[in-house]
């Protein structure tokens, strides 16, 4: 029995050993929240940024739980799913909950790719979901209210320059007779070209 004892009771019971505890003896304690980052763009329906990891530091602290097995240089492949972490914290109020969950996530650092991080910041501070407004349909109505960033100059330019430089590789493709796209790709591989090669 001592050795059983050491086995989770998830084991013992499944071992035909009757639980330590009854129902009665089970509370209710606290608030858990829970946001699955992933290596996807919500501004473009949520596309898979697949791409490689240039940066990543994890948040931590007292609540805060991650699972997660990627690290700064890991690629994101294109052809499984881009879940990147389990991000989960808990308080004693639903409240604190959030705020812990929102200083987790100010605590990411992700570079390379584009991730679903801003995109929970943004809902965490969402009048509607502080309030526990929550239905279906709640995702559709935040992102008709949600504030859009203003793209600064310095961004601005940026963009231009790549859009000046993706033409330029298009005609220089249409030129030549040759494209780099691949000939019979599917709908899943056309749309992670077209969002590696902007």
């Amino acid at each position: 029995m001592t050795g059983l004892a050491l086995v989770p009771w998830q084991l013992r019971i499944a071992a035909g050993q009757p639980p330590t505890i009854e129902q009665r003896d089970v509370q209710w304690r606290g608030w858990a929240m829970e946001c699955r980052v992933y290596a996807e763009d919500p501004d473009t329906g949520f596309l898979p940024s697949p791409g490689r990891m240039t940066e990543f530091s994890r948040p931590s602290g007292p609540g805060i739980r991650l699972d997660s097995g990627v690290y700064s240089g890991w690629t994101v492949p294109m052809e499984y799913d881009p879940l990147l972490a389990k991000l989960a914290t808990w308080a004693e109020t639903r409240d604190a909950s959030i705020d812990r969950l929102r200083r987790a996530l100010d605590e990411y650092s992700i570079a390379g790719i584009r991730t679903n991080v801003a995109f929970f910041q943004d809902i965490l501070l969402d009048a509607e979901f502080r309030a526990g407004n929550l239905h279906t349909g709640f995702i559709d109505e935040f992102f008709a209210r949600r504030p859009q960033a203003q793209p600064d100059a310095t961004t601005e330019a940026v963009l231009a320059a790549l859009g000046a430089c993706e033409t330029a590789r298009r005609q220089t493709s249409t030129a030549n007779g040759a494209s780099r796209r691949p000939a019979a790709a599917s709908a899943w591989k056309q749309a992670g070209f077209e969002r590696l090669h902007r």
